[in-house]
């Protein structure tokens, strides 16, 4: 064999051999990219997209259904000053229809707005300067929850409780009727669930020290929030709006809310749900 034809076979095998290098690198480079696809459509090929529109719909509608079961409340007690005012809020928990095609409701609402003894005239108030006479039915002495009752032949919804595991960073829509009854009745306030869990100890009505668990949470309340509830963006009731950490002017704190589990609201008046 000549050098030549040597030569030439040397080239064809390079050329052969550059050839398969740059087919095995393209696909390699195809088998790469489909891999890389196939991990990113895992988390951004959803089966509908959810657009910022459809989420403020969702929360508009969840404000809608959790304001339908809400309401004021206001006890007026006499003094040597005049005529005091306190005002709360509370959620609706049953309807029961009366016989004169009225329907009696069952509230609840924190102990502190209602006391364990109502020592002036309880009402509640459901908007358009509708007042309506209202009785204290029962309080826990451990956790502060009240349940009042009312008649009217208005007809309210109740609240659905939402009996579900709570999970931290979830929508919290809080309603309720601060610093003014009548001017801010059933605001809405939008946040998040900080923690469902949060353990605190606290007195209970004997002066008792008990630890109580609640959920946190930082859609805003203030003065007249207290027995409001805290409901989910389907407007499922989750929690009742109890207290909040202000500090002081030293230590100015924003954005830590508690609100009373609304399982334990099950639990402690579950005679009343059957």
């Amino acid at each position: 064999m000549s050098k030549k034809r040597v030569k030439q076979g040397l080239i064809l095998i390079l050329i052969i051999s550059l050839c398969l290098m740059l087919t095995s690198c393209n696909v390699y480079n195809l088998l790469k990219q489909k891999t890389v696809n196939e991990i990113e459509n895992k988390y951004i090929d959803y089966t509908q997209n959810i657009t910022i529109e459809d989420i403020e719909d969702a929360l508009i509608t969840s404000s809608e259904i959790a304001k339908s079961s809400s309401i004021g409340i206001l006890i007026s007690s006499k003094s040597f000053i005049g005529t005091i005012n306190e005002s709360g809020s509370g959620v609706i928990i049953k309807k029961t229809k009366q016989y004169d095609n009225t329907y009696n409701y069952l509230a609840v609402t924190n102990r502190h707005v209602t006391g364990t003894k109502i020592t002036g005239e309880l009402s509640v108030y459901l908007g358009d300067s509708i007042y309506v006479d209202a009785n204290l039915v029962t309080y826990d002495t451990t956790y502060d929850l009240a349940l009042i009752s009312f008649n009217t032949g208005v007809l309210l919804n109740v609240a659905t409780i939402n009996e579900e595991e709570l999970k931290c960073g979830q929508f919290a829509v809080a309603i309720g009727s601060p610093y003014n009854l009548e001017n801010y009745f059933n605001t809405v306030t939008i946040g998040s669930i900080s923690s469902t869990n949060r353990i605190h100890s606290e007195e209970d009505v004997h002066g008792k020290t008990v630890k109580n668990t609640y959920i946190q949470h930082d859609a805003a309340i203030n003065s007249g929030n207290s027995g409001g509830g805290l409901f989910d963006i389907y407007g499922r009731l989750i929690g009742i709006n109890t207290w909040k950490l202000v500090g002081d002017s030293d230590d100015h704190i924003e954005g830590m809310n508690f609100a009373i589990p609304a399982t334990k609201v099950l639990e402690v008046f579950s005679s009343y749900f059957s």
